[in-house]
């Protein structure tokens, strides 16, 4: 038999041994999952665990079946440990429930999901940093460590807190109608890294069922978010004045951007405190993050350059995720000045919103 025969036969044999299938899986390793944001403001502290995975067939499917993502709560111990220092001063074990306020429209198993909570009685230390340990089944050991941010009262200085007749003026009216800029000015947190600053505007809409405006079909609370920007500090060592200035234009684009203009909807801005006599309807609120979530939240933003490659940024050690800390400061029920809210009734950008004033002194009342 020739050598070329040889080889032939040899090489019809090795194929025909040889399996079809394709094994597209990687080796399985589980991967615990972790977020969790304490908040001193909070009673209740919460912290969510689930897992990747990794199985045959269509994973969409598997994303909708509970035990996919998560782990059976006994195999679960998880702790939170207060320390100052090296000292450790207060400990809570988690415990484990199921919460419903899940969209059922994402691929995600939903309505329910778990979650881990602890209730401190006396509440968080901002002075303190807070210690996450996890033991799982079967599971290498999680842990993270974040700090807090101190409770700062009166660290906003611009608008003015506890003083309850104070009103913006978002316009001008005169031989021609002006937008004077608004400054919103306040003083850096101890722990603080980030802030997100976001005015909220209160209205009520009424629904008519007739052009007339006789028949109330409904009447709802509406409250409108104008975001004015995020200011990173230079530290977290706190007493940093920072401020954001914003065109008062920019109150009027936002309603008319974010509320519909129809014939049948009529809107009252804000609501008439008879006590100190003022229309109030402006929040504005500041939305604090401390260094670990500050730059989660850089690493995740929306890619705007040609690189669409981003870092992946995670604070677990032995898992993925983050575990960090926030707050929120604000002044609350802030009132408006007249010319603003006739600019607001009369003016090009929101006139068709049909606009009135809460307040029953005013030309502009809502009768």
């Amino acid at each position: 038999m020739s050598r070329s025969r040889v080889w032939l036969i040899f090489l019809v044999a090795f194929l025909s041994g040889c399996s079809t299938e394709v094994d597209l899986n990687a080796p399985y390793q589980r991967t615990p999952v972790v977020f969790g944001l304490l908040d001193a403001a909070q009673d209740t502290q919460w912290v969510r665990l689930n897992r990747t995975w990794l199985g045959e067939g269509n994973q969409f499917d598997a994303a909708l079946i509970a035990d996919s993502s998560e782990f059976s709560p006994d195999d679960v111990v998880m702790e939170v440990v207060e320390r100052q220092g090296s000292n450790a001063s207060n400990n809570w074990y988690l415990k484990d429930t199921i919460i419903e306020n899940k969209s059922e429209d994402g691929i995600f198993y939903a309505p329910f999901h778990q979650m881990w909570y602890f209730v401190p009685e006396s509440g968080l230390n901002s002075g303190a940093e807070y210690d996450l340990s996890i033991l799982i089944e079967g599971e290498d050991p999680v842990s993270s460590t974040t700090n807090m941010i101190a409770e700062q009262i009166g660290n906003i200085t611009q608008p003015p807190p506890g003083v309850n007749n104070f009103k913006l003026g978002f316009a001008s009216i005169g031989f021609q109608t002006t937008y004077p800029d608004i400054t919103f000015k306040w003083a850096s947190t101890a722990g603080a890294s980030r802030y997100d600053v976001t005015v909220f505007i209160h209205v009520t809409e009424m629904v008519w069922n007739d052009l007339e405006h006789t028949d109330l079909f409904e009447e709802r609370e509406v409250l409108v978010e104008w975001n004015i920007g995020t200011l990173n500090t230079t530290d977290d060592e706190g007493g940093e004045v920072l401020q954001k200035e914003v065109s008062g234009e920019r109150f009027y684009t936002t309603l008319a951007t974010k509320l519909e203009a129809n014939p049948y909807i009529t809107r009252v801005l804000g609501t008439w405190d008879d006590q100190v006599q003022i229309a109030r309807a402006i929040d504005f609120v500041l939305t604090i993050a401390n260094d670990e979530l500050s730059t989660y939240l850089e690493v995740n933003a929306p890619v705007t350059g040609v690189i669409q490659e981003r870092p992946a940024y995670t604070n677990i050690n032995g898992g993925l995720g983050l575990f960090a800390a926030r707050a929120s400061q604000g002044v609350y029920g802030i009132g408006f000045t007249t010319a603003s809210v006739e600019h607001l009734i009369e003016g090009d950008a929101t006139a068709a919103l049909n606009f009135c004033s809460p307040n029953p002194f005013s030309e502009f009342y809502c009768d």
